[in-house]
């Protein structure tokens, strides 16, 4: 048998998906400027300082992602905004990597993401 959701509790939910969402985007952009660092040998302060923050960042994100999905599962399925969330990471790293233009398109992709799924999440639970 299915379980109910209360209105409280979905309020609890949309909050959620937007802090984690915001926290993933700094985490994100954090781990993604660490990879360029570690690929163009070109360290903020030193390697080891770096790969500290890059590893504390990819850590927190991992666990935000984890949250942010859990939280959707009870709702739907979890596919479409992974695939949102795996499409915007990729296109980051390749604006950061690859293409190295002079403004950084990453933190832009990501929050398009955020407001994408915060959007798309919305309207699941209005339907509910």
């Amino acid at each position: 048998m299915a379980r109910i959701i209360t209105p409280k509790e979905m309020s609890e939910d949309k909050s959620k998906i937007s802090l984690t969402g915001l926290t993933i985007i700094m985490m994100g952009t954090l781990f993604i400027y660490f990879l360029w660092a570690v690929i163009n040998s070109k360290f903020l302060v030193n390697f080891s300082i770096d790969a500290l923050v890059g590893v504390v960042a990819l850590v927190i994100l991992i666990r935000n992602l984890k949250i942010k999905y859990s939280i959707i599962k009870k709702y739907t399925s979890e596919k479409q905004f992974m695939i949102l969330d795996l499409v915007a990471f990729a296109l980051c790293f390749l604006i950061k990597v690859v293409v190295q233009i002079p403004f950084d398109f990453s933190l832009i992709i990501l929050l398009i993401s955020h407001y994408a799924t915060k959007r798309i999440f919305n309207k699941i639970i209005e339907k509910k």
